[in-house]
Parts: structure tokens; C-alpha cells; sequence
């Protein structure tokens, strides 16, 4: 069934949704049970089997809306198309003869890409053919370089859930560039503290990647990239005092990861008849996924449930 909701309607179903998050006591919960998502052994594929399973059953809520009512589609399918990007990469790596977890994020009835085709022995001007021909193709620039192409599947991704802001009311539309860009803010920062703590990359090389990236992307999110990095940097000098050490990039990626859920939350209240719930929502949900995921991993490993709660993304 197409479009049964109004737009009131389908606010107060996100409300609904957002009071069935789990919280921090959640997470304590299931982090101290010992049989909280146990894979039936410890094989790699059992592990996976655990997360697609999770993933489905999570993101199962999402699917049910994205046709409830037609002026959000756009923004509900770019949203579905964020894992369909990791679906597209995970050809990639394989195409490339990359040991990875085949893990698939299966979005049906609205994938472009399916499951079997990680049965298939393709090449990778295989996967690069199958992606020019799916809602990717605009954007995706096949290159002769492994990584290149994964970072043009990032820069697409990117562009396609902005872009789908296109498709909606003007005001929606300000307030859904404003929320996007905010995380691709957070994303472009912590992908340039990689660069230079692990490749060792000068500050004017890392800008200028940046500048590179956000030509690529045509938008402007030098503003929001400016204050992240700010507080990123009051806060590693904060460490630093602290500590006497310097912070991992765990620890910053889960620090700016942190930031922007606490952001998230905030807004989310900001107007009940704007598109700011639905967008917080979305990514609340997302940050829900990867939180349960640390979990399967935690017990997969043998951590604590400390440990495991050290890592989970909330308030």
C-alpha cells in the first residue's frame, strides 16, 4: 500500500518509534547477559548470519515507511541506499581479491544490488558495470584503483542521500541539508585525523584533500567541518592534559561519534511538523545498529561487559 499516511501521521509513527530506542540501561542489560545475541559458535560465518539477521529486524520499521507517504520517500530510500553503498563495496573487496566479512545489508524490496551476487565469481570490471547501471552510475567514476573506487562509492553515497533533498518541500529541504551536512562534516573529520595519524599526512595535504572531496561533492560544509574540528581539537587538548598521552583514533572517532548522537537527540524535539525528528530518527537508529553490532563483536571476543558498554554510543 502507497501512500496511507499524511504527514502529522506519519510524524507521530517516528515519535512512537523513537520511545522504542533503547537506552544506556538497554545496552548495560544485554552487555552484562551472557546470552544477548550469541552466535550459535564462533565461526566467522555464524557472526555475520548474526548481524544480517539484527540489521533486518532493525531496519524492518524503516521499509514499512518508505512509501507511507510519497513526499519522504526520497529521503527514507537515500537513507536504505547508505547500506546499499557497504553492499557495493563488499563486491568490490571481493572483485579485488580482499580477505573480508561478506556481510550483506539486505533492503529489499528496494535494493538495486542483490545477495546472490556474492556468489558469483565477478570481476571487477563486473561490479564496476552493475554499479554504473543503478542510481550510483551518475556519480561513480570507475578508476583502475581499488581504493579510489571505494572512495568514489563514499563520494556518490554522499552526493545521493544529499541530492535527495531535491525532491522535498523547500523548508524540508533546509533543514534536511543542514542535518546532512552535519554528518558529512563528522564523516570528512575523522576520515582527515586518519590521514595524518596513520599515513602521516601534513596539515596543507589533508586540507587540500578535504577542498578536493568538497568539490567533488558540490556542497559547502566547510562551516560545519570548521566547528567540528574545533571542539575536536579543544578536546584532544584536554586528553592530552589529562592523560599525558595522546588520544587514539578510536577514541576520537568515538568521541566526534558521540557528539553527534548527543546532536541528534537534541533536535529531534526541535519541531514536531518539521522533517528534524524524522532525519534524527534515521540516524539514532543507525548509531542504535552499529551499538548492538559492537555488542555481537564484544561477545564474540570475550570482552567485559565494561568494556563493551566503554564502546556503545549513547546517553
Amino acid at each position: 500500500m502507497r501512500n496511507y499516511a499524511d504527514q502529522a501521521n506519519l510524524h507521530a509513527r517516528i515519535y512512537a518509534m523513537k520511545g522504542r530506542l533503547l537506552s544506556l540501561q538497554d545496552y548495560a542489560v544485554m552487555a552484562r547477559e551472557q546470552r544477548t545475541f550469541a552466535p550459535k559458535s564462533s565461526s566467522v560465518q555464524d557472526l555475520i548470519d548474526a548481524k544480517e539477521n539484527l540489521f533486518r529486524e532493525q531496519i524492518a520499521p524503516v521499509i514499512a515507511l518508505v512509501e507511507a507517504y510519497d513526499k519522504y520517500t526520497p529521503v527514507f530510500l537515500a537513507y536504505l541506499r547508505q547500506f546499499e553503498t557497504h553492499n557495493a563495496k563488499v563486491l568490490l573487496a571481493k572483485a579485488a581479491g580482499k580477505d573480508i566479512l561478506e556481510q550483506w545489508y539486505d533492503i529489499s524490496p528496494f535494493a538495486s544490488l542483490d545477495k546472490s551476487l556474492l556468489n558469483k565469481n565477478l570481476s571487477m570490471d563486473d561490479v564496476t558495470s552493475l554499479l554504473t547501471n543503478t542510481y550510483l552510475g551518475a556519480d561513480f567514476k570507475p578508476s583502475s584503483s581499488y581504493r579510489r573506487m571505494q572512495m568514489n562509492l563514499d563520494i556518490s553515497s554522499a552526493r545521493n542521500i544529499y541530492n535527495a533533498s531535491s525532491l522535498i518541500s523547500d523548508q524540508a529541504r533546509k533543514e534536511f541539508q543542514e542535518m546532512i551536512l552535519r554528518r558529512i562534516a563528522v564523516q570528512m573529520v575523522i576520515r582527515s585525523y586518519r590521514l595524518r595519524v596513520y599515513y602521516h599526512w601534513s596539515e596543507k595535504d589533508t586540507r587540500l584533500y578535504l577542498e578536493k572531496i568538497n568539490n567533488r561533492l558540490n556542497i559547502h560544509a566547510e562551516s560545519q567541518i570548521h566547528s567540528i574540528d574545533e571542539d575536536l581539537n579543544q578536546h584532544i587538548e584536554t586528553l592530552r592534559k589529562s592523560s599525558g598521552q595522546e588520544p587514539s583514533v578510536i577514541d576520537i572517532e568515538q568521541h566526534l561519534e558521540q557528539i553527534y548522537y548527543l546532536w541528534l537527540s537534541s533536535i529531534f524535539y526541535r519541531d514536531f511538523h518539521s522533517i528534524y525528528g524524522v532525519i534524527a530518527y534515521l540516524g539514532l537508529l543507525l548509531i542504535q545498529i552499529k551499538n548492538l553490532f559492537r555488542i555481537i563483536d564484544g561477545r564474540r571476543f570475550g570482552f567485559s561487559a565494561d568494556a563493551i558498554l566503554s564502546k556503545i554510543i549513547c546517553k
